[in-house]
């Protein structure tokens, strides 16, 4: 079984024709076709059904695709990681990241990586914690931010910030409070998206439970106040999720050691009320208010 056998399979399995494969591959039809011809004949099973319409995948076939885009997968890794040996650091890094440490990290990590490493790329997908986590397990992401560990033996979750939080359950939370307390509270609707409640705050002169680094710009213009909730605690950890058990490539190495490094100086700025990971609020010393 050779290499190059096992490409051209995942090409024609891909593309679903023997056509455009070989045109991907920048191979001949026929060269093609022999090789795919001499893998089957080599398993004993047969990989793909021809037509006149082109090509779909046998029950083994199935599988195997499986297994070569696996091997393949594997192959490229280690193409990438002793890229170390070569004298530089390069390749693309697929950074998953939320939207409030996205909004506030993100172009100072994509500004610094672009100085000191030139030759690696980062590509950025934004998405919910639970969203990051099944992208790091299904290997489309190298490095996402969470605020969940992700409870998975697969993973690896590295603590890196801690701060008051917002929760999907903090309007049960206040809700249950305001009762305890025999308070109606005057909820005006409940909008996601960050941009809609900053229109519907605009419009409508009203308030929002929200992370305070989704807000910074607006507040530190002046646009708009802001207060910490000081009870109950509501306190949460922004992680690091990897893929665990595996040698990390030098190119996300860096990129982990440049968010570390530009969380610990915002953490040190106290622009954003992040806390070392350990934090617990203290309340004889309040968050100080933003007005």
């Amino acid at each position: 079984m050779l290499f190059r056998q096992l490409k051209y399979f995942a090409s024609v399995a891909t593309k679903g024709s023997i056509t455009a494969a070989a045109a991907e591959l920048h191979v001949s039809q026929p060269a093609l076709g022999t090789q795919i011809k001499k893998l089957e004949e080599e398993l004993g099973v047969e990989l793909l059904l021809r037509t006149h319409h082109g090509v779909t995948l046998t029950q083994a076939g199935e599988r195997f695709l499986k297994h070569t885009t696996d091997i393949l997968d594997r192959v490229k890794f280690a193409e990438r990681d002793l890229s170390r040996f070569k004298g530089r650091i390069e390749g693309e890094v697929n950074l998953g990241v939320t939207p409030s440490s996205g909004r506030v990290l993100l172009p100072s990590i994509i500004d610094e990586c672009s100085i000191l490493y030139p030759e690696i790329s980062i590509a950025c997908k934004q998405g919910y914690s639970d969203e990051m986590i099944n992208a790091v397990k299904r290997g489309e992401l190298d490095l996402a931010f969470s605020h969940e560990p992700g409870k998975d033996d697969n993973l690896t979750a590295t603590p890196v910030l801690a701060q008051e939080r917002k929760t999907h359950s903090t309007r049960s939370l206040l809700e249950e409070i305001a009762a305890r307390l025999d308070m109606t509270l005057d909820i005006f609707m409940d909008a996601d998206p960050i941009y809609l409640r900053k229109q519907m705050m605009d419009i409508h002169h009203r308030c929002t439970v929200s992370l305070y680094g989704l807000f910074y710009d607006e507040i530190l213009a002046g646009h708009l106040a802001a207060r910490p909730i000081d009870a109950p605690e509501m306190t949460r950890i922004l992680y690091i999720i990897r893929k665990g058990g595996e040698t990390m490539r030098p190119a996300d190495r860096v990129v982990l050691e440049i968010i570390e490094k530009q969380v610990a100086a915002k953490i040190s700025d106290g622009l954003y009320h992040w806390q070392e990971p350990g934090w617990r609020p203290d309340r004889k010393n309040k968050l100080q208010s933003v007005s």
